[in-house]
């Protein structure tokens, strides 16, 4: 078929009967796949409504995000719950994997061991601010996600909507819950050995587990491990010493269960992650338009004979491909993190206190940023940071039978972060760049919450929810005067010694009601935020910069939402429609001249603000004991309806960056009762902005758009109780998709190209697990 020949949705006010109206503009295909899935599950809903005589085996799915243990079905928010075999199914290796699985939910990384950062309903995240979202890992708060190694995952929750009376400030888009596997009063063991191969290197992975007890009925403990080796998916043809670019990572867990009396459980836990990539830097960025690129820096050639710039064809005989890209920098990343943490819940008659308290600490070095993106020895920088992050929670929860339920708490949070920026101007290497002074943040945020459920005698299908938190957030920054040497310009950084306080009262209203055992709806109005706090910026001498402060953000959330499940437990079908508003929207730019030039490092501004609605829809229908159907569908219209930049430049009206218009994922699995097994999924990406327009240089007022993508994977194996094996596919179709915002040249900006990271190529692979 000749998707092509579809036609286009428009916008349309008092259109004629033959166009069809909606809010965007997408191909009609896309909307196909999720309006033919939600037609099935109505149907199936249907078809078991008129059953009245099945027996009800609903299995019990619980959310444990909300720190109740809240059945899914009764759950007062969008949630998405993956399960241990949900996992194994999708093959989830990693965190990047999980949006796959979740409507309106895009995980944007800039290589395979940069940061991910978590865009939700048109709420998005960047490598340049905190996330939105916050990621729990085994109960560690991870404000700033490392695509850190992920091993033995048992479940994933990801909550859509701000969770501040729950987890504090930076919830303020969703949360994401992972939990690992525990220790067990059984001894268990299992590894596995997956070997995968792409167009320009492949990979080799081994993980394994070994649990069980260490005292009977008191103390049980676990050990993982995962050593992944792999080459870097994108080929690197420069002059850059280290060549092809490699990923060496080692990952250990070791885990207590420690319960002394029925009442009292006390879990520990400590792992250690190493990581070691010789030739990649981690936030690098790779040309979205590879034709232009190649026209200019290998032939030089021009689109526009009226550019003033004309460049030499810096790159000679090397050419841009789409996974293969031009760099000259020396390049290195190493990584070192230690995590540290205790959780202990005591159960008394009225409900259970529960302690939280964890240890984080964080030490990088990041070099061969190629910031003038071409072979030529021109300018590369580089970053050292050191972090260290404490966080605690203590919260009492109350019986969850009984008519009036509450949870009350306080937590601390307390970060410190220590960086410094490098430059490497003309030839070098890693040991020739040079560093700024260190620039330090500390953070710390004290809160307390409460939250109170009710559901009255005479109707105890309705349950009101009302929860408030106090944030009160500290940030204070020390920058030492120093230089940061940028080749075409000396940037210079100011003494400076600041220190603010952002306070906010964030509150939570949903109502729930149990329709039927099958049918829940909700809806529920939430306020987040995101604290303020100061640039760490260096500067062209010449440029007065107006504050070095920004901000607060604020945003309201609305959605209304239901759930609906069979009788015989076979089929699950949720949708939720959602209204969002943000003031003070942070925002990274830089400050431009006329030309287009940069005159300062990246700056976080508070002065846009977004508005966001849409609509989701997911949900599981095993047709038969052997053939299941998932699949989820997300639509999202976010734009900006003010941004004043330093610049006072307007973009209103655009959509806001690594958002795609609509995104969809089906999958169907068949296991026949042998154990052989065969998996088909699909995910479709809309248009999806890469900046947010209107910037200075050779294209103008531009905005560049990542096309709809689609993108096709497949597995076959055979599973027994002992041991499986598959192979699989991923990204059969070979789509060059980038996966992050785009960023102009630093130092040739007026070459009109944006420069992004970009996302994994065609992989071919096989894994092999025993346990016992």
């Amino acid at each position: 078929v000749d998707h092509s020949s579809l036609p286009i949705v428009h916008i349309c006010e008092n259109e004629t009967n033959s166009q069809i109206c909606a809010g965007e503009i997408f191909k009609v295909r896309n909307v196909l796949f999720g309006s033919i899935f939600t037609l099935a599950f109505l149907g199936a809903a249907q078809s078991a409504a008129q059953d009245n005589n099945q027996v009800q085996v609903i299995e019990e799915i619980t959310v444990t995000g909300t720190k109740q243990n809240t059945s899914l079905q009764d759950a007062d928010v969008a949630v998405t719950v993956l399960n241990e075999q949900a996992l194994f199914d999708a093959r989830v290796a990693d965190i990047g994997r999980i949006d796959d699985l979740v409507p309106n939910v895009q995980f944007n990384d800039a290589s395979p061991i940069g940061g991910v950062f978590i865009s939700i309903r048109g709420v998005e995240s960047n490598p340049f601010i905190v996330n939105r979202a916050a990621v729990y890992i085994d109960g560690i708060p991870f404000r700033e996600l490392s695509n850190s190694v992920l091993t033995q995952l048992q479940s994933v929750e990801v909550l859509r909507g701000p969770q501040s009376t729950l987890y504090g400030a930076n919830t303020e888009s969703g949360l994401v819950v992972i939990n690992t596997r525990p220790p067990s009063d059984e001894f268990t063991a299992n590894a596995s050995f997956t070997q995968a191969d792409f167009e320009t290197g492949d990979s080799s992975e081994i993980d394994g587990f070994l649990g069980g007890p260490l005292i009977e009925n008191q103390l049980s403990g676990s050990l993982s491990f995962q050593y992944g080796d792999r080459d870097y998916y994108l080929q690197n043809t420069g002059a850059t010493p280290q060549g092809q670019a490699q990923i060496e990572e080692f990952f250990t867990q070791g885990r207590l269960r420690w319960t002394p009396t029925d009442r009292l459980t006390v879990n520990f836990l400590a792992y250690v992650i190493d990581t070691e990539a010789p030739g990649l830097y981690s936030f690098d960025g790779f040309p979205v338009e590879i034709d232009r690129y190649n026209a200019i820096y290998s032939d030089g050639i021009l689109f526009d004979s009226a550019n003033p710039f004309s460049p030499a064809p810096f790159n000679g005989s090397q050419r841009a491909a789409d996974f293969r890209f031009v760099h000259d920098a020396p390049k290195r990343v190493e990584v070192e993190q230690v995590i540290i943490g205790l959780n202990a819940n005591y159960v008394i008659d009225p409900g259970n206190i529960d302690f939280a308290i964890s240890y984080r600490s964080e030490d990088t070095d990041d070099r061969g940023f190629d910031i003038d993106g071409t072979n030529a020895p021109l300018l590369a920088g580089a970053e050292t940071e050191e972090e260290e992050v404490f966080n605690s929670e203590l919260r009492f929860m109350s019986d969850t039978t009984r008519a009036l339920r509450y949870t009350v708490g306080a937590s601390y949070y307390y970060e410190e972060d220590i960086r410094a920026l490098g430059s490497l101007t003309g030839p070098g290497g890693l040991n020739d760049f040079v560093f700024a002074p260190d620039q330090s943040l500390i953070s710390s945020d004290i809160s307390v919450f409460g939250s109170l459920s009710y559901s009255p005698p005479s109707n105890s299908n309705l349950t009101a929810t009302f929860g408030l938190r106090y944030d009160n957030a500290r940030r204070e920054t020390t920058q030492e005067s120093g230089e940061l040497d940028l080749g075409f310009s000396v940037f210079f950084f100011s003494d400076l010694e600041l220190e603010e306080t952002f306070e906010a009262v964030l509150p939570r209203f949903a109502l729930t009601h149990e329709s039927s055992d099958t049918l829940t709806f909700y809806a529920s109005a939430a306020k987040g935020y995101l604290p303020g706090g100061f640039n760490l910026t260096a500067a062209d001498a010449g440029v007065d910069i107006e504050s070095l402060k920004y901000n607060s953000e604020e945003l309201w959330s609305y959605e209304v939402g239901a759930r609906w499940q069979s009788r015989d437990g076979r089929g699950r079908l949720a949708g939720a429609v959602f209204y969002i508003e943000a003031d003070n929207y942070q925002e990274i730019t830089v400050l431009l001249d006329e030309k287009g030039n940069v005159l300062t490092t990246s700056l976080i501004t508070s002065d846009a603000e977004i508005e966001s609605y849409g609509f989701e829809i997911e949900g599981q229908w095993d047709i038969t004991d052997t053939f299941m159907l998932t699949g989820n569908f997300g639509f999202t219209d976010a734009e900006y309806t003010d941004f004043a930049r330093l610049e006072a430049t307007e973009v209103i009206g655009n959509p806001v960056k690594l958002i795609p218009e609509y995104d969809v994922n089906i999958a169907a699995r068949y296991q026949h009762p042998s154990g052989f097994f065969v998996r088909g999924e699909i995910n479709s990406i809309g248009e999806t902005a890469l900046d947010e327009g209107n910037r200075t240089g050779f294209t103008a007022n531009a905005l560049d758009i990542q096309e709809a993508v689609e993108i096709y994977g497949v597995q076959a194996g055979y599973e027994s109780e002992n041991w499986s094996i598959r192979v699989f596919g991923e990204n059969l179709s070979d789509e060059r998709r980038i996966n992050g915002s785009g960023f102009p040249n630093a130092v040739l900006p007026a070459d009109g190209l944006l420069n992004a990271s970009i996302d994994t190529p065609r992989t071919i692979g096989l894994e092999l697990t025993v346990r016992y």
